[in-house]
């Protein structure tokens, strides 16, 4: 391809309305994924504008000058921002891009679909306004969903644009003022979805403080968990760090929704199609370079089609074309930054220490960035393969039967996806039914829900609460029932 220059968007805090630039540097930088090449300092918002942020937003929502607003107010102010996310997708999906070290073909969708996040959300709250009338005559009883309060949005490096921009669609639906924070990894897109959003409150003549971005690693994850101030906090992300906000933020029992890591199981049973099924599992474990934590992570082979499945599962391996993320023509990008492909690279040493096979046939490009071709790891011991690796790495396997599988699949440290491959429908849905996990596809690996009005669980280890739009609303919001007590009761 041409060589592009690149260069990022300042990163800028948004608190009160106003525009800056973060007080503190993080002592790392951005750099082009495609060259190793150093792209900006990491910035961090100092404690006192981090602190002056949840103010405006525990202000705001005590007055009551959002949470009071109409849910037609409220949808209006969704809609535009998607109007305006609309014309922002074609730089958003680069500097997601450049972030993340996605190809620009995959990032440019999650971008164009920044819209429809925004209008799900509007719609959801038109047909649930959350406003329930239960008494009856005479006696008025009214059971209300409302926020609990300010909310935090905590998000990753993998889906900078699209989690900030999901998450705080449906906390604003619900009424709730939002402080967000992207991950110091990939900071740049948020900066334009806050500007749209920052530009429709202001059209709209609503307090420019219900929407506020900040900027950092850990420190400022952790004061946005422990201010009592903050009532709701969502956050996705690894486990390590999402256990450190729980404890965190339990200290005053805000409400928490943690979507965290999982080595999702796949089961190929003895009579799956083997080419179907390497293909699909190599489209899953490639996808976002592997940096998806719903990606198959371990595989495991019922019967005796081990060999021919390791064979096509390499056979597709080898015409995966790895390049640079902005090239159209790369089907695979690099790993987002220096530290994710050293640990990558460390977990497949692990793996190959311990007695595991490492096959990697897939061609490296002639760039000096971060890459790191997939790998699919034979025989590794089962209790080597027990954590997720997040990145692009299949290990394989073996069962004897169907029953065995499911303990090996189950002794994972699993618990948001799990996949079945098989010819029988019905048999791979029951199998499918005993996965501990909260969603569980049969012959596909794609990244979108099942069906719609989908919701997954984040089971064990990987979270706490769901992710679905329904759940997500309700997450922003508490219930409370206020009327006039039944008379004439006995105790």
């Amino acid at each position: 391809m041409t060589t592009t220059t690149i260069e990022l968007v300042p990163q800028r805090d948004l608190i009160g309305g106003a525009w800056s630039a973060p007080g503190e540097e993080l002592g790392a930088d951005l750099t082009d994924p495609n060259t190793g090449a150093p792209l900006q300092r990491q910035r961090q918002t100092a404690a006192a504008d981090v602190d002056r942020a949840i103010a405006n937003a525990a202000d705001i929502h005590s007055a009551g000058t959002w949470r009071n607003t109409s849910t037609s107010q409220r949808s209006a102010l969704l809609h535009r921002t998607a109007d305006l996310l609309a014309e922002a997708a074609v730089d958003v999906a680069r500097y997601d891009a450049i972030n993340t070290g996605v190809v620009e073909s995959v990032t440019t969708m999650f971008a164009q679909g920044l819209s429809d996040v925004m209008r799900s959300a509007a719609a959801l709250l038109a047909a649930d306004p959350g406003q329930h009338d239960a008494g009856g005559a005479g006696r008025p009883v009214h059971l209300r969903y409302l926020p609990w309060g300010p909310a935090a949005v905590i998000a990753p490096w993998n889906a900078p644009s699209f989690i900030v921009a999901k998450k705080t669609a449906f906390a604003l639906a619900a009424g709730a003022p939002v402080v967000a924070k992207p991950s110091n990894w990939a900071p740049t897109s948020t900066a334009l979805l806050a500007g749209t959003i920052h530009r429709a409150l202001a059209e709209a003549g609503l307090p420019l403080a219900v929407f506020q971005l900040v900027h950092g690693g850990r420190d400022v994850g952790q004061q946005l968990a422990a201010d009592p101030r903050i009532r709701a906090l969502s956050f996705t992300g690894g486990r390590t760090a999402g256990v450190a906000v729980a404890r965190a933020a339990a200290t005053d029992c805000k409400a928490l929704q943690l979507e965290l890591g999982s080595n999702n199981p796949a089961i190929v049973r003895a009579d799956a199609d083997v080419d179907a099924t390497a293909d699909t599992l190599v489209g899953g474990f490639t996808k976002l370079n592997g940096q998806w934590c719903e990606s198959p992570g371990s595989v495991i082979v019922v019967g005796i089609r081990h060999g021919a499945l390791m064979d096509a599962l390499l056979d597709r391996l080898r015409g995966i074309r790895l390049g640079h993320c902005l090239d159209p023509e790369s089907q695979m990008g690099p790993q987002a930054h220096g530290v994710q492909h050293q640990h990558v690279a460390d977990a497949v040493a692990r793996l190959v220490a311990g007695g595991g096979v490492r096959h990697c046939v897939t061609e490296l490009p002639d760039l000096q960035g971060f890459f790191h071709a997939p790998v699919v790891v034979d025989a590794a011991p089962a209790g080597l393969t027990a954590d997720e690796i997040f990145g692009p790495v299949l290990t394989v396997h073996r069962a004897a039967d169907d029953a065995e599988a499911l303990a090996l699949a189950n002794s994972r440290s699993t618990g948001l996806a799990g996949y079945v491959f098989s010819a029988d429908v019905d048999e791979a849905m029951a199998l499918g039914a005993e996965l501990n996990c909260g969603e569980v596809k049969v012959n596909g690996t794609s990244v979108l829900d099942l069906v719609p009005q989908s919701t997954q669980g984040f089971w064990g280890a990987s979270g706490v609460g769901a992710h679905g739009d329904a759940e997500l609303l309700q997450f922003f919001r508490g219930a409370r029932i206020v009327g006039v007590d039944r008379p004439g009761l006995p105790i």
